[in-house]
């Protein structure tokens, strides 16, 4: 259990506050005061155990966890208001340094350096000094980053250490030297390669990556896996890169380490690498701590492009479970971590280093044209199925329906669906039709799953399994309950355009008692903490005609996919299956009639007056 998690097992959110709010008074299942963060005389401040969340209804219109009140209230940040958070709940914080710094490995990996980096200057290190001459790399960028060479030999970090007092179970442990038959070390891991020292977030040489140097395979390798060393918990060069990437708000991610170098030498101290893997969540999260924008810039060939997907694939399925709500908040904790990734393909031929050294324009237009990850995802998937098979369509829609979905900006997110909806090859209509009936009427029914019957929308059924939630629905939801003028008009939406019943319950609580307060009181449980996430939702800045804008589209987006459905099921009730072989009642047939002429009425004044 972490830190803050073992804080959270201990206090409740309700005793912090009434340390700082002493009128907070039960009201229902939550909690009431005046907001202690502006002058008020209306008690607009709530507190919710079930969620342990709180959210000012007046002024402020901000809200948060115990650790983002404390924050507030202390003028302090998350640091400060764990450490007194600590103190309140008896828990112990114990300093990552106090944890880490104490490991020999740091110690042995020092040492190692120096051997490095000595054996890079004598004389067995020609051939490595004629590699680095030929990547011109200066001796400067060289001696910054600590590049060094292992020699070929294979026992000579191995005797230099032992000479230094280093014991055999801590050499082993490193993963510097390999295991003989008796068990003990044996000879030296890196052999006749150019040595790349691997630094944690705070300078510490956690581990070492080797490269090749005459042409054998592996190209690369890593330290093994240590008690200090985890390459998917590491990015290359951050420790250097992380004051610009504070300063610039931008994070580039290359695949090399002599990608790094290059960029750092010619000014470009931004740029970090992946070490040779998709980005991991880890790697994910030491970026998104500090950078707005993250870039991926690799070689537009078949490796690199893979390499992309890979880690497009990892980071879509970390913002796929924060927008499902699972418990991954703590690696992407923004709420537009997918729009902030962009991707930037290398078509010129050269690697980036050279590209930065021979032509440093074309790598800055690169990166200032490079394109939102989704877009880039919509093209790279579809030319990896066969988009003119229904299977291929039904594959491409559940791979990239979460990623629309993880989009936050509710324009950017039309955008994205109706370019999927191209790409597949169907109206956006269908396309949304599908995934609103699909996932609707038949969740919730605790019967027997019959084979799904044959549609015109067969391709895209797969859709079922993918959507866990309705992004209309919510949209609607978190406006209500974060704009009080769209909340006077709640009597808009018409409850039957509303297909999650979880999400009906939240929109008649509204109704039924015109504010927040009054839903609340009224909704119990998940229900609550529902309504709660949902007035917390981030939504993009917009003035009052914007704010109306999207409330009139999402409303008219509504009520066009009910009225499909109500098409589809027109279409279910004179198919054989429902008839059969008896002639249908007349009566029955002219009342299908009328109201499919009714439906039909409807969605063209949707289509050409834009009716709510």
């Amino acid at each position: 259990m972490s830190t803050v998690d073992d804080i959270r097992a201990r206090l409740d959110i309700v005793d912090v506050v009434s340390g700082y709010v002493p009128d907070l008074k039960r009201a229902g299942s939550s909690y009431k005061a005046r907001c202690p963060f502006h002058q008020e005389n209306t008690p607009s401040f709530v507190v919710f155990p079930t969620s342990q969340s709180w959210r000012c209804f007046g002024g402020c219109a901000t809200g948060g966890d115990m650790f983002s009140f404390v924050m507030r209230t202390e003028n302090t940040d998350f640091s400060g208001a764990m450490r007194l958070l600590a103190a309140q709940a008896g828990v112990r914080i114990q300093e990552r340094r106090e944890r880490q710094d104490d490991d020999p490995l740091y110690s042995l990996n020092n040492a190692t350096q120096q051997f490095f980096r000595q054996s890079l200057v004598a004389e067995r290190g020609a051939q490595a000094r004629a590699y680095i001459d030929g990547r011109h790399i200066g001796e400067e960028a060289v001696a910054r980053f600590g590049v060094g060479y292992a020699p070929s030999t294979g026992g000579e970090l191995l005797r230099s250490l032992r000479a230094l007092g280093f014991g055999d179970d801590l050499l082993l442990r490193s993963g510097l030297v390999l295991r003989g038959d008796d068990g003990s070390p044996s000879r030296d891991m890196f052999r006749g390669r150019l040595m790349f020292p691997l630094r944690d977030v705070d300078g510490r040489i956690a581990g070492f990556a080797g490269r090749s140097l005459d042409g054998s395979d592996p190209k690369y390798i890593n330290t093994p896996q240590t008690s200090v060393f985890d390459k998917g918990r590491m990015l290359y060069a951050l420790d250097r890169a992380r004051q610009a990437i504070g300063a610039e708000g931008e994070a580039v991610v290359v695949e090399g380490y002599m990608d790094v170098i290059a960029a750092h030498e010619h000014g470009y101290r931004n740029v970090v690498a992946s070490m040779g893997t998709a980005l991991t969540e880890t790697q994910v999260s030491l970026l998104k701590a500090r950078a707005q924008r993250i870039v991926l810039a690799l070689d537009a060939d078949a490796a690199g492009q893979e390499a992309m997907l890979q880690s497009l694939r990892t980071t879509w399925e970390l913002v796929g479970s924060v927008a499902a709500g699972r418990r991954r908040t703590e690696v992407l904790n923004r709420p537009d971590d997918i729009s902030s990734l962009r991707v930037a393909l290398i078509t010129t031929g050269k690697d980036p280093d050279e590209l930065i050294r021979t032509d440093p324009a074309q790598w800055q237009r690169l990166l200032a044209d490079a394109v939102p990850a989704v877009e880039f995802l919509i093209q790279a998937e579809a030319a990896r199925v066969d988009i003119g098979s229904a299977q291929g369509k039904s594959a491409l829609v559940e791979r990239l329906l979460p990623v629309v979905f993880a989009v936050p900006n509710w324009a950017d997110q039309e955008r994205y669906f109706t370019r999927l909806a191209e790409v597949v090859g169907v109206p956006v209509t269908t396309l949304e039709a599908a995934v609103g009936r699909l996932q609707g009427p038949l969740r919730g029914q605790q019967r027997a799953r019959r084979p799904a019957q044959p549609t015109g929308n067969r391709e895209l059924e797969s859709v079922l399994t993918v959507a866990e939630h309705d992004p209309l629905e919510e949209r609607v939801l978190a406006l209500l309950s974060q704009d009080e003028e769209l909340l006077t008009r709640v009597a808009e939406v018409d409850p039957d355009t509303f297909v999650r019943p979880e999400n009906r319950a939240v929109l008649f609580a509204l109704r039924d008692a015109g504010t927040m307060e009054g839903a609340l009181a009224q909704l119990d449980g998940q229900l609550a903490d529902r309504l709660v996430r949902h007035s917390l939702e981030a939504l993009p800045p917009a003035d009052r005609k914007q704010r109306n804008e999207e409330w009139d589209g999402c409303l008219r987006r509504l009520e066009e996919r009910r009225l499909r459905n109500l098409k589809a099921q027109e279409a279910a009730a004179f198919s054989s299956d429902a008839v059969g072989d008896v002639p249908a009642d007349p009566d029955y047939v002219q009342a299908v009639q009328r109201q499919a002429l009714e439906i039909n009425e409807r969605l063209r004044d949707i289509f050409t007056n834009g009716a709510g």
